[in-house]
């Protein structure tokens, strides 16, 4: 009796494992920004923006390009910041977003270049 309890235990263990793995590798490849602002709001900054970058890279629009870059720690993640803020203000919608925007009392455009020019000056 004590054998199939115990067996019966493992196997609901390892369901529920296997079910949360199914679950989760289905968002991070169909829903990775669900996952981001999960991690996100959890504080794991590494995590977070993984699947931020992974929400832009697969559906490469502008929105998810600014979101990731506006998550992006330029100090201590500069090679991913240079690569996303110089992608960024290289992108056709770049002007269009910025027009009548500030941040700080600072234009959108000089923000996000002076953010570019301060991590291509190091």
């Amino acid at each position: 009796m004590k054998k199939l309890v115990i067996k019966t235990a493992v196997i609901t263990l390892a369901s529920i494992l296997v079910a949360l793995a199914i679950t989760f590798g289905a968002f991070a490849t169909f829903a990775p920004r669900s996952l981001a602002v999960f991690f996100d709001g959890v504080g794991n900054y590494s995590a977070s923006v993984f699947f931020y970058e992974k929400q832009y890279v697969k559906s490469q629009s502008f929105d998810d390009l600014v979101y990731l870059v506006d998550r992006i720690d330029d100090d201590n993640d500069q090679v991913r910041a240079k690569k996303y803020l110089g992608d960024l203000i290289a992108h056709k919608d770049f002007a269009n977003f910025c027009e009548n925007k500030e941040v700080m009392g600072i234009p959108f455009a000089e923000y996000y270049q002076g953010r570019y020019n301060d991590l291509t000056n190091n």
